[in-house]
């Protein structure tokens, strides 16, 4: 062949490559997009269809037809969408077995919790291990979920256009509750969702993947309107977490590569025994606007029910008593050490620290520098989030979901993926040298 010709086979070979490759990002991309969108399908419509203006936290004052139907339809198109992918999957390559348990683990914890105290088994209760096959067969990369950051800030301005055209759609209550939690005398932004309190979570969660933008000016045209709507939120445990993302990220810059994966263990250890220590010890029940309150009661909920907890619906089935004894929040433990606790056990409990674990090892094994530090900030502002409100739910899929699971997802991906063994010498251009061959010529000397 001549060299030519070999020169138009190599060029149409590195077309075919970039087409696959671009063919893989956007499948990737379009998972990612789908379980997105399930999540916020429920909070869209209930925004565009509910009166804000009779907003009772916990309470549904009218029939939503239309919510419902967006709700249920998310929860059809993540099982169908997955299995489908998974068979193919399977058919035409090969599937790694072991991210697919990790992921799958804490729902097949909760099946078996409810199948074995005889328990109505709810199909929800596999939406997240479902969801988590889709990202693994798939393999979303890590680099992908800047899509999470730029729906997150497609939302944030979104809202922030409410609240100047349309106030009563996007303010919590019509800006009248909650007056007083109000940390800059502006009404509650609550944005698509029905709390100001989920709307922070959801911003928090977003705002460390908008670092994965590679623009400078696209990239803060993503964080200042999440940093600005988080404010308007006045969510004290959001704005919280969203400030350990912050330091994280600075950190992530001005550390070497080796000092921040050190220090990464270290904050993350630190920030669990806070989620530990803060609902266990505390004993005043107006502490963290009542949350004490809220605490000890769940802790009392414990007596006998420490290693199975009490059922995966135990607070929906129990909000009508939750409720009149503590207040409308008490819809979860607000402690998401606590909540998993109540409603599973330690059985639950450890399920869910196998997933944090493998998803450690994930965001230490990322290479670029970029990847490696967003990865750190997730894990850290989500640790800092679960000391005070419930985030790692796996017992269905809620607004929450795709920005606190999916990431864990992808990173247990990124935990047991099987990466090329590194050049064993790098020139100028970081080519590999060959050593395959049993002579060499050095200076025209001929070795061995």
């Amino acid at each position: 062949m001549s060299r030519l010709a070999s020169t138009r086979v190599s060029a149409g070979r590195r077309r075919d490559e970039r087409r696959g490759r671009g063919r893989q990002s956007r499948r990737r991309r379009a998972a990612v997009l789908l379980l997105a969108l399930a999540s916020l399908a429920e909070p869209v419509v209930e925004a565009l269809t509910t009166d804000r203006a009779h907003y009772v936290e916990g309470a549904v004052t009218a029939p939503r037809p239309l919510v419902e139907a967006a709700t249920a339809t998310a929860n059809a198109v993540i099982p169908l969408v997955a299995v489908a992918v998974l068979l193919g999957a399977m058919l035409w390559s090969r599937v790694d077995a072991i991210p697919l348990g990790v992921v799958a683990l804490p729902s097949i914890v909760a099946v078996a919790d409810e199948f074995a105290h005889d328990r109505p088994v709810g199909p929800a209760l596999l939406l997240p291990a479902l969801a988590g096959a889709l990202v693994i067969t798939l393999r979303v990369k890590w680099s992908d979920l800047v899509l999470l950051g730029r729906i997150g800030a497609l939302v944030a301005v979104v809202s922030l256009i409410g609240m100047a055209v349309d106030p009563e759609r996007v303010l919590m209550s019509a800006g009248l509750a909650h007056a007083e939690k109000s940390l800059t005398g502006a009404p509650l932004l609550a944005g698509i969702f029905s709390h100001s309190n989920t709307f922070g979570l959801f911003l928090a969660a977003s705002l460390p993947f908008a670092f994965l933008e590679r623009r400078f000016v696209v990239r803060w045209a993503l964080v200042l309107p999440i940093a600005w709507a988080l404010v308007l939120s006045s969510s004290r445990t959001a704005l919280f977490g969203a400030c350990v993302i912050l330091a994280a990220v600075l950190l992530g810059w001005v550390l070497p590569r080796v000092v921040f994966r050190l220090v990464l263990p270290v904050g993350l250890a630190v920030i669990a025994v806070f989620v530990v220590q803060i609902p266990f010890t505390e004993t005043d029940p107006a502490a963290y606007t009542y949350r004490g309150e809220i605490w000890m009661y769940n802790i009392g909920l414990l007596d006998g029910h420490w290693l199975w907890g009490r059922g995966a619906y135990f607070y929906a089935d129990h909000y009508a008593e939750l409720s009149r004894a503590l207040s409308t929040a008490a819809s979860h433990a607000h402690n998401t050490l606590l909540t998993t606790l109540v409603t599973g056990g330690l059985v639950a409990v450890a399920g869910v620290v196998v997933v944090l674990l493998v998803a450690w090892r994930g965001a230490d094994s990322l290479g670029p520098r970029r990847e490696l530090l967003v990865g750190g900030a997730f894990l850290l502002g989500l640790l800092a989030l679960c000391a005070t409100e419930t985030t790692l739910r796996f017992t269905g899929w809620g607004p929450l979901s795709a920005c606190f699971l999916v990431p864990l997802f992808v990173l247990v991906a990124e935990a047991t993926a099987r990466r090329p063994s590194p050049p064993v010498a790098g020139g100028p251009d970081d080519a590999m040298i060959d050593l395959a061959p049993a002579r060499a010529r050095v200076d025209g000397v001929r070795l061995g």
